[in-house]
């Protein structure tokens, strides 16, 4: 079985707790996930995510700025930890690119952005 290639999107203080959970499941011995993507505007964030995950797994993730940059790296799917306000944005543009999603909580901050998320991942 191939690894699934993940990229966390939203690299502040939620994307490094995500980090910190793969570094746990990578510990219990699960390792079925390659980290290869970290991508936040702020890019001083993405290398902070990128440092602390290539001194866990000894590989460092590519360090983007934008969805597009990542849409490079072959990823099958985002952990999207960004703030709320864009998660349903983020998340129907990674469904369109035919990735898989995870998103941290709120799922949206309205339901009309929680509709737009059920609807983009009907299609």
């Amino acid at each position: 079985m191939s690894k699934l290639r993940l990229a966390i999107v939203g690299c502040g203080g939620m994307g490094h707790r995500h980090l910190y959970g793969l570094i746990e499941l990578h510990r219990a011995g699960w390792q079925d996930i390659e980290l290869v993507g970290a991508c936040d505007p702020v890019i001083a964030n993405a290398n902070s995510l990128a440092d602390q995950a290539f001194e866990a797994f000894g590989s460092c993730p590519t360090v983007v700025a934008s969805l597009e940059e990542l849409a490079a790296l072959d990823i099958d799917a985002v952990d999207i930890t960004t703030t709320p306000r864009s998660h349903h944005t983020v998340a129907n543009d990674a469904m369109a690119r035919g990735w898989h999603v995870m998103i941290e909580k709120p799922l949206g901050l309205t339901v009309r952005a929680c509709n737009q998320i059920r609807t983009a991942a009907r299609q």
